[in-house]
Formats: C-alpha cells, sequence, structure tokens
C-alpha cells in the first residue's frame, strides 16, 4: 500500500511539473537568446541574471534585475518577440512604456 501511495505521489508530481512551464502557442519559432535579451531590454529597465533555453530552444526563461533590485522571471518566443509570462514584484516600476522609446 505504501508503495501505491509514493507511486502516485511521484505520478503527480510530474504531472504538475510538466503543466508548471507554459507551451508556446501554434505557429512560434524558436529565439536565440540575444534576441531575447534584445526583447526583454526593450521592454523592462535592469540587466539580465541568468537565460536558460526550453523546450528544444522555443522558449527563452530570463532571470531579469530591475533597478529597485526585484528580480522577474520572463518567458518569451518566436517569431518576434512573444512574451509567454512575467512574473515578479516591480513590473509596472521598471516597465518601457512605448513613449519613452524615443
Amino acid at each position: 500500500m505504501r508503495r501505491l501511495v509514493i507511486l502516485f505521489g511521484l505520478i503527480g508530481m510530474a504531472a504538475l511539473a510538466a503543466l508548471a512551464e507554459p507551451v508556446p502557442p501554434p505557429g512560434t519559432s524558436p529565439l536565440t537568446p540575444e534576441a531575447a535579451l534584445a526583447c526583454a531590454a526593450a521592454r523592462y529597465r535592469g540587466e539580465a541574471l541568468r537565460i536558460e533555453e526550453r523546450q528544444s530552444g522555443r522558449v527563452q526563461e530570463l532571470r531579469w534585475r530591475t533597478p529597485a533590485g526585484n528580480v522577474l522571471e520572463i518567458r518569451l518566443t518566436g517569431p518576434g518577440c512573444l512574451f509567454l509570462e512575467v512574473r515578479g514584484v516591480g513590473q509596472i516600476e521598471a516597465r518601457i512604456l512605448p513613449e519613452e522609446d524615443s
């Protein structure tokens, strides 16, 4: 009985891990790390702490430190700069608005 409980627990944890990583929408394409960094820098003030390739290069996951010292987790895909997810405190303060580009 105990083995069965452990087995179901492991299966449940694996299912949750699979659900935690966002699936890119259909029609997306790989995005290079350089392009992902440029996309994040165009949208948020700060600097990259780490970048990791996920799903065979279709998703780039960044940890981004804002000027206030907060850390954002950003997931991007291509073509272009498709932001799949941004999590963390300080997003609004770090955001570069379109009218600020000029």
